[in-house]
């Protein structure tokens, strides 16, 4: 007798035991990116079919979401591979618009792996509903911390006053320099909140200046 288990079959709504551990990113019907854990997670996020209007696995095929029999939503097929430059496009709208909710401004993704790979650790690190993928690094003035998650970073560098020689890390190894975006040139120094725009690695240089999101700093207003 075999002793491999039965696949498990999904009845309306609920997916196998495999889809459980997927993890996808949706574009929503508003042009807004977000990270969910899991099918299930996904599909009660959503209220109606076109509310997603590009689901993506990991390996960037391109689902939406259809009604089953008793019309409630589920998964459908896939309908191929995600297009790259709409999909790259898309999310640099996105963090341009929503830079509060998108604060980890990374260089501009070249190819199709890179930017399906930096979307899920990014989405993953923004995400407030599950565990962190690990703890942050924060390098000043020779000390070292670590908080725990990105919530926790922003709390922690929230109250210093400069922050031109802080450098931050990511739990997959990015570095940052935190930049407090005001929206505003006269709003007061603490009325913004801070993004991360992502520096080399030591020793390469930088890449062109027009491979990250603009953002407003606390001196004057400057741009970079």
């Amino acid at each position: 007798m075999s002793t491999i288990p039965a696949r498990e079959q999904a009845g309306p709504g609920h997916p196998t035991a495999t889809a459980a551990f997927r993890d996808f990113i949706v574009v929503d019907d508003s042009g807004n990116f977000s990270f969910h854990r899991s099918e299930q997670d996904l599909i009660q996020a959503f209220e109606y079919v076109d509310e997603a209007r590009c689901i993506i696995d990991r390996e960037g095929n391109n689902f939406r979401l259809t009604l089953d029999a008793n019309r409630d939503l589920r998964l459908g097929r896939s309908f191929g591979p995600v297009e790259f430059h709409w999909l790259r496009q898309a999310w640099r709208e996105a963090q341009r618009i929503r830079v509060q909710e998108h604060p980890l401004l990374r260089f501009y993704p070249t190819d199709r792996t890179e930017l399906l790979a930096g979307l899920f650790e990014v989405l993953e690190l923004e995400d407030r509903t599950g565990p962190t993928p690990g703890p942050w690094t924060v390098v000043l003035d020779d000390t070292e911390t670590h908080p725990g998650s990105l919530g926790d970073l922003n709390r922690q560098l929230s109250d210093l006053v400069r922050l031109d020689s802080v450098v931050v890390q990511d739990p997959f190894g990015h570095r940052y320099r935190p930049v407090r975006h005001l929206g505003h040139r006269y709003l007061p120094r603490f009325a913004g909140f801070i993004c991360y725009v992502e520096i080399p690695p030591k020793g390469r240089k930088l890449p062109p200046p027009d491979t990250r999101i603009p953002v407003t700093t606390a001196r004057a207003g400057r741009t970079q």
